[in-house]
């Protein structure tokens, strides 16, 4: 694991977690100043405004009619949003008012008015969306210091985007000036910036590198407009000396977006290959709906009178981080199993020794006064504890793979269990049908193959899922052969030249992993797997299983030949009866 990607991904994963969350349970107060911006269909134009007589900012020299400048981003919000933004009652807003060709300037303190609504229905609800944006983010960094890629940045990059953030842009008015900067402007970025993000994503996800073809281009394309689109939001939220129409151009454009991203999702699942397109379908459809359910709680929160749709918007945008999820984890968009479920692991076995130890070091203070004796209890329980986490390190993964990976988990116990069976066997046609049927149908595999030794080469004895004639066979010079009988360890068929990947595919779907049987040191016979049925590659697992399996038949191979020697009538030497 790269040490400064892991401090890259985790700091960034907490500071903004750490600014988003507190604001949603927070309930301030608006500001009333008293100014009204007088608004005009032009996109930009200089705040002028309209004051209420008595109000906060009349009594400072304020008057309808006035153009105001010299306005912070956050005094410009409070001074010309109020209601809209949080106040801090007690903070002192300044600017400076252009009348008659001359400049007034003023500073004023505003009056505590309504509660200011922070986007959420409820605490509960804000309690589900951070626990669902904390695990979104945590699945995130796993990825990028797992398989750090194109495709796991940008993932990454969504997930921290996708926090929740309305708040803290909410209540970031009433901090100081230069931590409204901070606090205000990375959420309204990220909100800005996730759309642009997960249309990148769905142009790239499965693969680890740039898009070939149409989806290069219109990568580098989009990636071009999302920088753009950057600076405009950039600009747009702290240009304090002008009033831009944001209606008039932020929902057109994030319909576009939207309808953008539906249209690339449909051409990615119409140009995929079959087995592509169903691990693909669950992460289109995530992908799908959290940008429209996004677009519509953008546009019903403009509006008092679609409060309730705004919420039921709200509410679903959860479902967008949990679906995403559930491909990523469940479908395998991201081959991560391996990698999830030994990340897992150890995060249980560390946070049993930091309870345990912390827990045995609280009671040594507070119950035993002679630090000699405290030291003692503690180093043994540490030795202890050691001893018996090391030796429950097993079971622990053990009961991860059960309780995330049921199916998987099951299946590889199955085999494992069938492989203790197979010197039972009575034919070796017998062990030949249990190596090609029992992995495909229990890991779902596309496709299986037997080959045995025959004559000077190796023949096709039994097979799932795959069109090769019956009397296909492979030659002793073939480059398989000449790998495993040298190697004599698993081959991925990729390694091999393209011109046996292509024999391979021609007689129906292409294995990934040839593994060898041995006898005697001699190659006697080797078995072909292919993908998963969802496209996912095979884990370091269930290739390990599989390598026990032909061990197993191996010495089952070896059994069944011993059996039918010693059952074979004596032959006499010639030499013998004379």
């Amino acid at each position: 694991m790269n040490v400064p990607r892991f401090f890259v991904c985790v700091g960034v994963g907490v500071v903004w977690l750490l600014l988003a969350a507190p604001p949603m349970f927070e309930s301030l107060h608006g500001a009333y100043t008293g100014v009204h911006l007088v608004t005009t269909p032009a996109l930009i134009t200089r705040p002028r405004v309209r004051v209420d007589r008595s109000s906060p900012a009349y009594r400072a020299g304020l008057r309808t009619g006035d153009v105001l400048g010299c306005m912070s981003p956050r005094d410009a919000l409070l001074i010309l949003g109020g209601g809209d933004a949080a106040y801090r009652p007690g903070t002192t807003l300044s600017a400076c008012a252009i009348r008659d060709g001359s400049t007034i300037s003023v500073h004023f303190q505003a009056r505590p008015g309504p509660p200011v609504y922070n986007g959420y229905p409820s605490y509960l609800f804000s309690a589900l969306r951070i626990v669902v944006a904390l695990v979104f983010v945590l699945i995130g960094i796993m990825l990028v210091l797992a398989k750090p890629s194109l495709m796991t940045w940008l993932l990454y990059a969504y997930c921290v985007a996708n926090t929740p953030g309305y708040a803290a842009e909410v209540n970031a008015s009433a901090l100081a000036p230069w931590q409204y900067l901070i606090v205000q402007g990375l959420p309204t970025v990220g909100d800005f910036m996730a759309v642009w993000l997960l249309l990148l994503f769905a142009l790239v996800v499965p693969e680890a590198t740039p898009p070939r073809g149409w989806r290069r281009t219109a990568f580098y394309a989009f990636g071009v407009l999302a920088v753009g689109d950057l600076i405009w939001v950039v600009f747009e939220q702290f240009a304090s000396g002008v009033v831009i129409n944001t209606s008039a151009i932020d929902y057109p454009v994030d319909e576009m977006f939207t309808g953008i991203t539906v249209l690339v999702v449909i051409a990615r699942l119409a140009t995929m290959r079959r087995e592509e397109r169903a691990r693909f379908t669950w992460a289109a459809f995530a992908i799908v709906f959290g940008v429209i359910a996004n677009d519509l709680r953008n546009v019903l929160s403009g509006s008092p009178t679609t409060t309730m749709w705004a919420n039921v918007a709200a509410y679903s945008t959860v479902v967008m981080p949990l679906t995403l999820m559930y491909a990523i984890l469940r479908r395998h968009v991201i081959d991560v199993r391996f990698v999830l479920g030994r990340g897992v692991v150890f995060g249980i076995v560390t946070t049993l020794i930091v309870a345990i130890i912390g827990l045995v070091d609280w009671a040594t203070s507070a119950y035993l006064s002679q630090v000699r004796v405290a030291l003692a209890i503690d180093a043994a329980v540490t030795i202890a504890l050691g001893i018996a986490l090391h030796r429950s390190y097993g079971w622990v993964e053990r009961a991860v793979d059960a309780l995330l990976f049921r199916r998987t988990h099951s299946a590889e116990s199955y085999l494992r269990r069938v492989a203790r069976t197979l010197p039972r066997a009575e034919d070796l046609s017998e062990i030949d049908a249990v190596l090609a049927a029992d992995p495909c149908e229990k890991l779902e595999l596309t496709m299986s193959a037997v080959f045995r030794k025959h004559g000077a080469g190796y023949a096709l004895k039994a097979a799932m899922n795959w069109n090769a004639p019956e009397a296909f066979e492979i030659p002793g010079r073939h480059d398989l052969v000449r790998f495993l009988a040298t190697e004599r360890t698993r081959l991925a068929i990729a390694d091999l030249r393209s011109c046996v990947r292509t024999e391979f595919r021609e007689a129906g779907a292409l294995p990934v992993v040839a593994i060898p049987i041995l006898r005697g040191g001699e190659l006697f016979a080797f078995a072909l797997y292919g993908l998963h049925q969802d496209g996912t590659q095979l884990d370091p697992d269930e290739l390990e299983v599989l390598e026990y399996l032909c061990s197993a038949a191996a010495q089952a191979y070896m059994a069944v030949q011993l059996r039918r020697y010693e059952q074979a009538p004596a032959v006499r030497p010639a030499m013998e009866s004379l």
